[in-house]
């Protein structure tokens, strides 16, 4: 071989392994890329998997406590008193009304579904009284619930709103011997509740109401949702000193049927709840509602009655002026 050729040959092997050298570092430059990339994906992956992942967890606490509420809900009977879809209520003549004036009374609702106030009392000998008290009518059925008093020759206590078309049904309160009392003339919270002189108006448009229509001058009161009401913006002791000023005497109650606004109940479950606790007083006053939609507490109250009326040292009474005062604020 000649000294050119060996020169040539000499060169090309040197360049064969530069150009081997150069794709070993190449190669293992694009190898290195190519595991940093992938690091990268997979911590983008865990990352996101575990976002996903907080998200359920916490979405899964939100359902818990949206089911423990609405459990809550239907427990005071407060849930179905709400359409679910519209969150609307309607108010005792059936109207719309706006999401305050609804919340109020959902809030009322559940006050006066509890089924007794006072339990601390405890009955001592002699004779028993209950009385059977209706808020919110007259209504539809209002002349079955007086049907049905006057079938069983017994007296109630009505404490009612005002409301037109029903001049025969406030007349017939009165004239079967029955109480005519005031709850309010609106039955709109937000408006009888925010002053004292809103609250002197609302319940002096109802007495004037009731007077011009049957003769009577009312002077016993129910304030709409209870004297333990927490919708007033007015102190309730200021309202009870209104009363007292103008002689009016106001009553809650002590036993309640569990039929106001909100969950269904049963003509059963309805007189469960009274007859199941109005022992536990010598003077049980009944919270029942007079409304278009209550047919279950109308369905309940012959048993209600019959059941009283069978029982030894026990009278149905309409409260009067002289009643013991069941209040829940003394």
């Amino acid at each position: 071989m000649s000294q050119e050729q060996e020169s040539v040959e000499q060169e090309s092997t040197a360049l064969e392994e530069d150009i081997t050298e150069e794709y070993v570092v190449d190669s293992k430059n694009t190898g290195n890329i190519g595991n940093t990339v992938l690091l990268i994906v997979t911590f983008m992956v865990l990352c996101i998997c575990t976002v996903l992942l907080v998200l359920v967890i916490n979405l899964n606490k939100e359902v818990g406590n949206i089911n423990a509420k609405l459990m809550t809900l239907q427990e005071t009977g407060q849930y179905t008193a709400v359409d679910a879809q519209s969150n609307a209520v309607s108010d005792i003549s059936g109207e719309d009304i706006d999401e305050d004036e609804a919340a109020d009374i959902v809030a009322a609702a559940a006050i006066e579904n509890q089924i007794v106030w006072g339990e601390t009392e405890s009955r001592s000998e002699g004779i028993k009284r209950v009385y059977l008290t209706f808020d919110d009518g007259p209504s539809p059925n209002t002349d079955r619930i007086l049907d049905i008093l006057k079938e069983y020759d017994v007296k109630a206590t009505f404490f009612v709103v005002g409301k037109e078309n029903y001049t025969d049904q406030y007349k017939r309160i009165v004239d079967e011997g029955h109480t005519l009392a005031m709850h309010s003339y609106s039955h709109v919270y937000k408006d009888i509740y925010s002053s004292l002189d809103a609250y002197k108006q609302d319940l002096g448009e109802l007495r004037t109401f009731l007077y011009e229509l049957t003769g009577v001058e009312c002077n016993i009161v129910r304030f709409p949702g209870g004297s333990s009401n927490t919708i007033s913006k007015v102190d309730m002791h200021t309202l009870i000193d209104y009363l007292d000023s103008e002689n009016m005497v106001y009553y809650d109650w002590n036993v309640s049927s569990g039929d106001a606004s909100g969950t269904y109940r049963s003509a059963n479950q309805i007189a469960s709840n009274v007859l199941g606790n109005i022992d536990k007083y010598n003077n049980a006053v009944v919270l029942m509602h007079d409304a278009a939609e209550k047919n279950s507490t109308v369905d309940a109250l012959p048993t209600i009655i019959e059941t009283i009326l069978q029982s030894e040292d026990t009278v149905l009474l309409p409260i009067s002026e002289d009643t013991v005062r069941v209040q829940h604020i003394r």
